[in-house]
């Protein structure tokens, strides 16, 4: 998973512009990127409006795009705090996977991106009570739309592939509502 070591105070900006592309060539310089030779993979983030989209060329090179694109394979859209909290280390694992290219290098997970279209709309319960919520938008698709509720907790344990949604929707964990088959094809992403 991306972990970024970023201050607190990190503006979208800063981050998006100057953090993101040094993380970027450190997590490729090592990593097998061969798979995505020809290919590009483009994962927009909407924080509160501000939109950066990070256009992924070859699996080696990265532009940043403020402002963001038209239809991303990937958008995820969430409100400033609940962002930095994710990006400076305070909650990990809520958006990491997304933001690992290595993760995209896969080719099953490349090829799953790119053929799902659709929203997923998901409300994580922090231990405190409070809700964090966030979407995922596929391929720049509004519908077919699902919605997921769980706790952190449990949503962090399914990115670290240690449990899934059916396990957790079979034992009382999770919550949904919306289109089923569109949540079922998510099985292999999330």
């Amino acid at each position: 998973m991306a972990l970024f070591k970023v201050p607190e105070n990190v503006s979208v900006d800063d981050f998006f512009k100057n953090h993101v592309p040094k993380q970027f060539a450190e997590m490729t310089k090592s990593a097998d990127m061969s798979s995505m030779a020809g290919k590009e993979f483009t994962v927009q983030f909407d924080v509160s409006g501000k939109k950066y989209c990070l256009r992924i060329k070859d699996g080696k090179s990265l532009e940043v795009i403020a402002g963001g694109i038209d239809k991303p394979v990937l958008g995820v859209k969430l409100n400033e705090p609940d962002w930095r909290d994710t990006v400076t280390g305070k909650i990990e694992g809520v958006i990491d996977r997304f933001t690992d290219p290595t993760q995209a290098a896969d080719p099953a997970m490349f090829s799953n991106l790119l053929s799902t279209r659709g929203t997923l709309h998901v409300e994580l319960r922090k231990p405190d009570g409070n809700l964090m919520p966030f979407s995922m938008t596929f391929n720049g698709e509004a519908t077919p739309a699902a919605t997921i509720k769980l706790s952190l907790a449990d949503w962090i344990s399914m990115q670290k592939k240690e449990t899934n949604g059916q396990n957790l929707f079979m034992a009382g964990k999770m919550q949904f509502d919306g289109d089923v088959v569109f949540l079922m094809s998510l099985n292999n992403l999330l």
